[in-house]
């Protein structure tokens, strides 16, 4: 949280123009905080309070920033602030950012660029964002196989300055291609007169640069590495993944999921995002949610209006039975999405999966219709078909658990392998189902017991 006795020193010092004030104040700050601060501030003053900053601490705290947030920012700063900024990140941190810009101010930030710092980031301006390519940085160390340990050493000390936490030194032949690596530790243990080919280990893993995200973050996990190198089709190492670029994958792909299951499909924040955008993409799923509302009401007028008249205390218990069935189906939904995201099933395994599930459906059905019969029979005792009352919303309990169980399962795995986000199953898809079964098949269990 931003400390208002900063900012406030900071708004005073802007206002009286005392730049080196801000300077002093936030020299001692870390970028996390800085970022915070600024984001109490009108857009006007973003570019003073940067340009309070050294290039190198302005580009942590841009990083630190919300996507949203950034966009503003970086709307307000001249190309030539940009460029500066950019050539003080890693490469795929720059790539990145150069990507969020308009693609005429991008070409206008590479032109003000020094000629290393382009070399490093333009190639990775070519890869889809979400792929292996796209967050890549071409920082790395390598060496050639045919240096002993003592070069190895030597080439490292030289280049160190320019590589940012290295830990793995991949082996390279003189075309380019990648044959092996060494850990750190292992150089600086082995025999300094022995080769480096004769030392190096095989590869655990390599990805290649069009792979999805997702998928490097899996194998990550699976493998469980720090880093893995990135290559093309013919072996030729490209650059690098780290861990803290698939942490950065795993909190995006979460805050999307966590979007899409909501029925909004990109990322809002409450502050950045302009009002017309957050009405454009939340407005289509209200409506089809409420079509399929409507939907439901037009059947129970004309379908079963006669029931309810007959017994209206039927109605009372029309939310619980939705509500119900709609928190197993959400629940369901969640876990298989979750699965899906781990790679720990897949659409083999639907006919297992959709039994299991359904089977904790049926059991959390009548486990809470049981209870809702109880708490039925108690408000309709004076009723004199409380006993048709009673066996129709136990029906209608497990009948709603165990459909939104099924839908839970199918419906993500389903959307999984037509290439469709399987996220996009929940939210307003599975309400509307929800309450349509919920809501029909109950009054229709009900239509058939008083008829």
């Amino acid at each position: 949280m931003p400390n208002p006795n900063l900012a406030e020193r900071i708004t005073n010092d802007l206002l009286e123009g005392n730049i080196q004030n801000i300077k002093d104040v936030l020299a001692e700050v870390h970028p996390s905080e800085i970022a915070g601060i600024l984001a109490t501030f009108p857009p006007e003053d973003y570019q003073r309070i940067l340009e309070a900053l050294d290039a190198e601490t302005a580009s942590e705290v841009i990083l630190e920033l919300d996507p949203e947030h950034r966009e503003e920012i970086l709307g307000e700063l001249d190309a030539e602030k940009i460029a500066e900024i950019v050539e003080e990140m890693e490469s795929d941190d720059a790539a990145d950012l150069l990507g969020e810009l308009p693609e005429q101010t991008a070409t206008t930030v590479l032109s003000k660029m020094d000629p290393e710092g382009l070399r490093d980031v333009a190639p990775l301006l070519k890869y889809p964002d979400d792929s292996a390519g796209g967050i890549m940085q071409t920082e790395l160390v390598k060496v050639s196989d045919n240096f002993t340990i003592r070069d190895a050493i030597n080439w490292i000390r030289l280049i160190a300055d320019e590589i940012p936490d290295f830990h793995q030194i991949f082996v390279t032949d003189d075309g380019d291609r990648l044959l092996g690596d060494i850990s750190l530790q292992k150089l600086i243990l082995a025999t300094p007169g022995s080769k480096v080919i004769d030392v190096m280990e095989p590869l655990e893993v390599t990805v290649t640069p069009y792979m999805d995200q997702e998928e490097v973050a899996k194998i990550f996990q699976k493998f469980d590495v720090l880093s893995a190198p990135v290559v093309d089709e013919e072996g030729v190492l490209l650059g690098r993944i780290t861990a803290d670029d698939i942490l950065d994958v795993i909190t995006e792909e979460a805050s999307e999921d966590i979007m899409q299951m909501a029925g909004l499909g990109d990322t809002l924040h409450p502050i950045f995002t302009p009002t017309q955008t957050r009405i454009r993409l939340r407005t289509p799923w209200l409506l089809l949610t409420l079509v399929g509302e409507l939907f439901i009401a037009f059947i129970i007028v004309y379908a079963f209006e006669p029931t309810l008249k007959k017994v209206a205390v039927l109605a009372a218990f029309m939310p619980a039975i939705m509500a119900t069935g709609g928190n197993v189906g959400l629940q369901t939904t969640t876990i298989v999405i979750r699965s899906i995201g781990m790679g720990t099933i897949n659409i083999k395994q639907i006919l297992r999966i959709i039994f299991l599930e359904v089977r904790v459906g049926v059991t959390l059905g009548v486990i809470c219709g049981v209870l809702a019969a109880v708490i039925g029979a108690l408000i309709s005792y004076n009723e004199p078909e409380v006993f048709k009352i009673v066996l129709a919303v136990f029906i209608a309990m497990v009948s709603a658990t165990m459909a939104t169980s099924f839908i839970g399962v199918a419906a993500p795995l389903i959307l999984h392998r037509l290439d469709f986000d399987p996220a996009a199953a929940s939210g307003p898809f599975l309400t509307m189902f929800n309450d349509i079964f919920g809501s029909v098949f109950y009054l229709f269990i009900a239509m058939l017991i008083f008829n």
